[in-house]
């Protein structure tokens, strides 16, 4: 029986594939495009700022807050 195990685990490891490229390759490769998709989104801060609508005016001081009425009068 262990041999028969061992004949697989060595067959096994001949069909193995080998890789295109080294290790580190794919390393460099995924931390490039990591460090360009930094840059895009480096790119974009701030733009919701610039393109959002333009905030209404503030009521003025003397109207929040006041105790009368639209008329004038006091309640």
């Amino acid at each position: 029986m262990s041999d028969r195990v061992l004949a697989l685990v060595a067959e096994g490891e001949g069909a193995a594939r080998e890789l295109p490229l080294p290790v580190i390759a794919y390393f460099l490769i995924t931390f490039a495009l990591f460090l360009v998709a930094l840059g895009v989104t480096w790119t974009f801060r701030n733009t919701a700022y610039k393109v959002q609508a333009p905030r209404p005016a503030r009521p003025t001081e003397g109207t929040h807050g006041s105790s009368s009425g639209p008329d004038g009068t006091h309640h």
